[in-house]
């Protein structure tokens, strides 16, 4: 059964799903839906045009759906956050809105965890199963995929992209794209490795050998990365080790390393 707490503010208009729990002192203003059992613990506010998927769960003193922090946004411009499903959003954390600058959507996928004190900001994307540290930051327009994992109190400068199982260590700074499956860290980061950790954990043998091969021909051989990437990709079979060489090929930012380190 859903419960609202007397001290709870539902503005009408507000779409509640089956199971709903919303604790003390939160608000959700007239365009937001909550899915089937979203909990608020309590002091939350979701607000604008925001979806939020089943089973997510909002911690304390969160803010969700306020107005984008760019001065290009306006009071009454068509912006919309989605929020998947099984999402743990812990305290503090502030997660705004698209700009009409771009799609005008953030979009947040399914099974993501954002510790306390994380942002996410306008336009971003982030895919599933990501986990973001205490403090950790996405600027605008920054796409995040499947199952990374960005340490605490570290930034991702807008417009980057971090490929999937790529993880950021803690107290970095982010201005280039990071390729999957590998490790950067640093202020500024740079590519250290292969996340090994994360590949052994989720990948066959035969996956991470071929991504090692390529790692070591891109990041450590001779010549232009690109270049490199693109000879790989001529007669290479494995698919992982595909969608490494297109994301260098097709990096926007570049990808920060250190040759022959």
């Amino acid at each position: 059964m859903s419960f609202i707490h007397p001290t709870a503010i539902i503005e009408d208009g507000a779409i509640l799903g089956d199971d709903v729990k919303i604790g003390a002192y939160c608000r959700v203003t007239k365009d937001v839906k909550l899915g089937n059992g979203v909990e608020l613990i309590s002091h939350v506010v979701v607000d604008g045009d925001t979806d939020i998927g089943d089973k997510t769960k909002i911690y304390p003193f969160s803010a969700v759906g306020t107005p984008p922090q760019d001065l290009t946004y306006k009071a009454g411009d068509k912006v919309k956050l989605v929020i998947g499903k099984n999402n743990t959003i812990r305290e503090n954390t502030l997660i705004n809105p698209g700009t009409l600058k771009d799609k005008g959507l953030t979009l947040i996928g399914d099974n993501n965890l954002f510790m306390g004190s994380t942002h996410v900001a306008h336009d971003a994307v982030i895919g599933n199963h990501v986990i973001m540290v205490n403090q950790s930051m996405v600027a605008g327009h920054v796409v995040v995929e499947d199952h990374v994992i960005i340490g605490g109190s570290t930034p991702i400068h807008q417009f980057v992209k971090l490929g999937e199982y790529a993880m950021i260590g803690g107290g970095g700074a982010v201005a280039q794209d990071i390729p999957p499956y590998t490790l950067a860290e640093g202020n500024r980061a740079t590519i250290k490795s292969l996340n090994l950790v994360g590949l052994r954990r989720n990948f066959k043998k035969e996956d991470i050998e071929a991504l090692k091969h390529a790692y070591k021909a891109v990041f450590r051989g001779e010549g232009n990365m690109k270049d490199i990437a693109n000879e790989i990709l001529k007669t290479e079979q494995n698919e992982k080790v595909k969608k490494f060489c297109d994301f260098i090929i097709n990096t926007k930012r570049g990808i920060p390393y250190e040759r022959n380190k």
